[in-house]
């Protein structure tokens, strides 16, 4: 797996996921959905063994991703970032830094935060060059976690457009709602991507705001909610705690 290739959850959990296969990013060590693995907490399932294969191999996803140097920290900046993670405030982190000021901490946390803004903003900008490509190209930009990639995605702006004619209800100030749900595939999809839209990137959104979000869209929004997972136009936590927009 290239490295480049991997969404902020795959960086943040540990793993990927690519057909019935947990794959750790670190090391490349596989578990298969189906089959039952051995770990300290007992017999568990192929997630929870990619889980517990990055916790006890690899120290857990924040040491592991701190370890790869990625994100191009500054020294001073990572350290501040791992006691943070611990759990350590300000006073005790200026403690660990030989003594430092509490203002020297809390001046790396604001540069921290704006790293965070700006590798937001870069993302997006990254997004946005990608979409005007593909748009010249004349094919709508599916996210790059779409778990399809065929004829099913081959679709341009104007056939796009022309599904959403057929089963989108436009209301005021861009509000729609589905008039019925498509058999094809294909005109899934295009809905999909459309409905998907209505959620903000870098943004995580319980449960309850996601079904907020898409019960005016269609009754049945926990298969809309389904669809958008197992499409890959939302990513899950395991524990179901949080969702988040695929790019």
């Amino acid at each position: 797996m290239n490295i480049e290739s991997l969404s902020i959850d795959e960086f943040a959990c540990g793993f990927y996921v690519k057909g019935d296969k947990y794959t750790c990013i670190h090391c490349g060590e596989s578990f298969e959905e189906g089959r039952v693995y051995k770990t300290a907490e007992g017999l568990v399932v192929a997630r929870r063994a990619a889980c517990a294969h990055v916790a006890s191999e690899h120290g857990g996803p924040f040491l592991a991703l701190a370890g790869l140097g990625a994100a191009g920290l500054p020294e001073a900046q990572e350290r501040v970032l791992r006691l943070r993670y611990e759990g350590l405030g300000d006073q005790e982190i200026a403690v660990e830094l030989g003594g430092k000021a509490v203002s020297t901490v809390r001046n790396h946390r604001l540069a921290l935060r704006r790293r965070e803004v700006e590798a937001r903003a870069f993302l997006a900008l990254a997004r946005l060059v990608e979409q005007k490509r593909e748009s010249r190209a004349g094919a709508v930009a599916y996210p790059e976690a779409l778990t399809v990639s065929d004829e099913r995605t081959k679709v341009t702006p104007d056939e796009a457009e022309l599904i959403e004619g057929k089963y989108l209800r436009v209301g005021r100030e861009g509000a729609f709602s589905l008039a019925s749900w498509p058999r094809k595939q294909k005109e899934k999809l295009v809905l999909l991507l459309k409905i998907s839209r209505q959620f903000d990137h870098g943004r995580g959104y319980s449960e309850r705001e996601v079904n907020a979000v898409l019960q005016p869209i269609w009754p049945d929004y926990a298969e809309l909610r389904r669809y958008l997972v197992e499409y890959g136009f939302l990513s899950r936590k395991p524990d179901c705690s949080e969702y988040r927009r695929e790019r």
